[in-house]
């Protein structure tokens, strides 16, 4: 027989690097940048709220030092996030696991949050973690990364908790 030849299979192809993964271009990182420069614009517009609220009037000793430190870490935040624009190519990272969309939906989040939180101490928690993330994504280092996200991702999980409504009484 002519044709008892198996026909030839072709090498499976290895799978081509997902464009979704994490940091792992400097347009990457830059976009990171972005949202954590957008979480800072959020931080000063936050404590400017709770600033002027009192129209004119002292602002308490405890509320001056939370907007100081709230003043404080955003200030870090812009100057960590400015370091991810200057150093991004540096900063990319081969195999995170993680799609770039979950990581700037975390930013996005925190975002919002801080502009909507009603415990002043979850705000400061917040804002340390997205300082963390900053930190963590200059080094490039894939478990330092993976840990602040999750600590960011802890952490607007118990935003969203303490933020709640709560729950009408039931008539019993």
């Amino acid at each position: 027989m002519a044709n008892d030849e198996k026909p030839k299979q072709a090498a499976p192809a290895a799978p081509p690097p997902s464009p979704a993964e994490a940091l792992s271009t400097a347009h990457q990182v830059e976009e990171l940048a972005d949202k954590l420069s957008a979480c800072a614009d959020s931080i000063h517009q936050r404590v400017m709220r709770d600033i002027r609220r009192h129209q004119g009037q002292d602002v308490p000793e405890p509320e001056q030092m939370a907007a100081r430190a709230l003043l404080n870490a955003e200030m870090e935040l812009r100057q960590r996030a400015n370091r991810l624009y200057a150093e991004a190519a540096a900063c990319v990272v081969s195999a995170l696991g993680q799609p770039q969309a979950h990581l700037i939906q975390l930013t996005v989040d925190a975002a919002d949050k801080i502009k909507r939180i009603t415990r002043i101490g979850d705000g400061i928690t917040l804002v340390a973690r997205l300082l963390g993330l900053a930190a963590a994504a200059s080094t490039g280092q894939v478990v330092p990364i993976l840990a602040a996200l999750d600590g960011l991702k802890t952490q607007l999980d118990i935003v969203a908790i303490d933020n709640a409504p709560s729950l009408p009484a039931s008539s019993a």
